[in-house]
């Protein structure tokens, strides 16, 4: 009995003797190729460019991009020159018409509304006035000559004299009355 026990037993057969049947064209064409064997299995991207299942490799591209509309910047401005401590007297205190000077800073958010506004008069009065405006943080000299202390600040100079100034944003109407007050005066 002890020599029954010490046998081995015969060993298992690894594969089936019956054949597999043979994979149909159909079949095979149908059959995705990757993880699993799931006919609903997904792709893990969309943006894959080939799938192996597909009967012809497409490339997905993303939709055409339309150009950005192209900028045009003009090397002169029809709006109000910037002037330096420089050119001061020869562009205010020695014009022969009246002179509109606006002082302003680039931190500065009134300042950027106040612009608007010279540079609409400047083109408005063409001819009549001159207007420039002049950055308090690069020439703070004149900004302290004429005593601005707050910014935006607007002076009208008529004959090289100061003779009417406004600080802080206001209306337009509020320039043009103290500019066609100066030009009536003429």
């Amino acid at each position: 009995m002890a020599a029954a026990a010490s046998c081995p037993a015969p060993p298992r057969r690894l594969c089936s003797a019956t054949a597999l049947p043979a994979p149909s064209a159909a079949a095979s064409s149908r059959r995705r190729v990757g993880y699993g064997s799931s006919s609903a299995r997904r792709w893990p991207c969309r943006r894959w460019a080939y799938r192996p299942d597909a009967a012809a490799p497409r490339i997905r591209r993303p939709p055409p991009r339309r150009p950005a509309a192209a900028r045009v910047s003009c090397a002169y401005s029809p709006g109000a020159e910037s002037i330096t401590a420089c050119s001061w007297n020869e562009y205010v205190i020695c014009s022969d018409v009246p002179v509109l000077v606006e002082f302003w800073a680039s931190w500065c958010g009134p300042c950027r509304m106040v612009t608007r506004i010279v540079d609409e008069i400047a083109q408005e009065y063409a001819g009549r006035i001159k207007c420039y405006k002049l950055d308090t943080d690069d020439y703070p000299q004149i900004a302290t000559s004429y005593s601005i202390e707050r910014i935006p600040t607007v002076l009208l100079f008529k004959d090289g004299e100061k003779i009417h100034s406004i600080t802080g944003t206001l209306p337009k109407a509020v320039y043009v009355r103290s500019i066609e007050k100066s030009i009536s005066e003429q």
